[in-house]
């Protein structure tokens, strides 16, 4: 098989076991005088055509720490890039070598890659360094394979493969599919020089989910390889928040000293003081990186239950719509609060003496109970005694997108409360809902004046059914002026309903 490069026509040989890239297959091919290079076939997907371009840029920013781009070409299904054949990977030569390299050795290897990314910060940045990716080429290590790269003043687009990364190497920002910068380039190089150094990574995952912990919210082991200043060095690469991670130049520049400690006892002192500094600071930014994590996380998921929520009161008020065409709908739909913008008014339905009434969901303050709670709304069926609407009747129940049976799996649950009767007089609406911070005495061992009066209950997300025609039920009774107050409270067992 043959490659028309714009170039050369290249003849095709094996595939390359260890040139194998992340978005494509690499094979050895050769040119018209013999010579071997390596062709990576990218799949004609979306963005694939930005690694022709950031080819290109290469080519032409004239980098001497980077694999040139020969030659390009294409077929129906694959993009092709020609390069040169390298000796070997970073990878493998760590995977071939039956200790950790000689300190030497692995600041030599660290300053090739220091000095790539010195090279490409002003146009690229890589967003995906890691061993597999540092080649030996004419007597150097240098960076090739910049399949998810981008330029470094470029926004991010949807098809720069954003949220492609290796997961033992991907910064805090990459997790939180935050801006990319050199800086993200440079965790990655800590992580390689902490794998260096020590022979084993700083974050061992297994799973995605510990993966993405670790890297934005935990330290690794502390480093005990190599000399003082080169631990230091690692450390600040491995900060938690980019603009507090060192520069490619300064690593350059600190790297040439760091093989050495300092026989002055006076600057050894200096040194040890200095990385104490480091490490309280990494702490610092850990502490706020968990932080800042936490609350994005907490946003994706209200995100997430606003979506849940209006799936199920949707259908909710689509049924009583469709049974009842001369039922009154209020602030309908429920895709965004209204423009009013009070935050507790959401939409209502009434139909002769029965009200029923959603509020928006809002996000959970302050709940220190069992289980934790993204966000919580209401649901509320009333029914007018009188004309003049003074006197009503009715129930309310609280609705929390929640974790309450099984630790890390949130769905919305259904929830109600009665007042202890030895301390609460009969109040209009029994059952009745409560805010998260109101409910945390019902959940308390401890008899208080607010008890459980319906237990926590998931609604099915795929058939709410049984939710939706209880409360047309209550609905329809309030509208016909027959609802009544339930006989007894609690209405369903209470005790060990939820976990602990």
């Amino acid at each position: 098989m043959q490659i028309e490069g714009k170039r050369f026509t290249w003849k095709l040989g094996r595939q390359l076991v260890d040139g194998e890239g992340g978005f494509g297959k690499v094979y050895e091919v050769y040119g018209p005088n013999g010579a071997a290079g390596a062709a990576k076939f990218v799949p004609k997907d979306p963005g694939a055509n930005r690694e022709l371009l950031i080819g290109e840029a290469i080519k032409l920013s004239g980098f001497t720490h980077v694999i040139p781009i020969l030659d390009r070409g294409e077929n129906e299904n694959f993009l092709i890039l020609i390069m040169p054949l390298a000796e070997r990977s970073l990878e493998l030569h760590l995977r071939q070598s039956e200790e950790t390299l000689e300190l030497e050795q692995s600041i030599s290897i660290l300053t090739d890659i220091a000095s790539s990314l010195v090279e490409i910060e002003p146009v690229i940045v890589h967003r995906d360094l890691k061993p597999a990716n540092i080649l030996f080429y004419n007597g150097r290590w240098m960076l090739a394979d910049f399949g998810i790269s981008r330029y470094a003043e470029a926004s991010t687009a949807v098809d720069t493969r954003k949220y492609s990364f290796t997961r033992q190497y991907a910064a805090p920002e990459q997790w939180r599919s935050e801006h990319a910068s050199s800086a993200t380039d440079v965790y990655a190089f800590g992580v390689i020089a902490y794998q260096m150094l020590s022979g084993n990574l700083p974050f061992l995952g297994p799973r995605t989910e510990d993966f993405r912990q670790q890297h934005v919210s935990m330290d690794p082991p502390v480093l005990k390889a190599g000399t003082l200043r080169l631990q230091t060095l690692v450390e600040e690469c491995l900060y938690k928040a980019p603009e507090a991670r060192p520069k490619p130049k300064n690593i350059l520049k600190r790297l040439q000293i760091a093989g050495k400690d300092s026989e002055i006892p006076a600057l050894s002192r200096l040194a040890s003081v200095n990385r104490a500094i480091v490490q309280q600071r990494a702490a610092a930014i850990r502490k706020a990186s968990r932080k800042q994590d936490e609350q994005k996380l907490r946003d994706e998921m209200y995100t997430s239950a606003l979506s849940s929520f209006q799936r199920f009161a949707s259908l909710l008020l689509q049924k009583i719509k469709e049974n009842a065409p001369t039922a009154i709908l209020e602030n309908y739909p429920i895709s965004g609060h209204p423009a009013t913008g009070f935050e507790d008014l959401g939409p209502s339905v009434r139909l002769g003496l029965g009200y029923l009434h959603l509020d928006y969901p809002s996000k959970a303050q302050s709940w220190k109970g069992p289980f934790k709670i993204v966000a919580y709304t209401s649901i509320r069926v009333v029914m007018t005694q009188d004309e003049d609407q003074r006197k009503s009747l009715g129930r309310s129940h609280s609705l929390w997108y929640c974790d309450a049976q099984i630790e890390g799996e949130f769905g919305w649950y259904e929830v109600a409360f009665m007042g202890n009767p030895l301390m609460w007089s009969k109040q209009s609406e029994e059952p009745f809902s409560c805010s998260p911070p109101q409910a945390e005495r019902a959940f308390s061992p401890a008899i208080d004046v607010i008890q459980l009066a319906w237990p926590p209950e998931e609604i099915d997300r795929g058939d709410p059914s049984e939710f939706i025609i209880r409360w047309i039920d209550w609905f329809a009774q309030a509208a016909n002026g027959e609802f009544h107050r339930p006989s007894t409270l609690p209405e369903r067992q209470t005790t060990q309903t939820w976990r602990s």
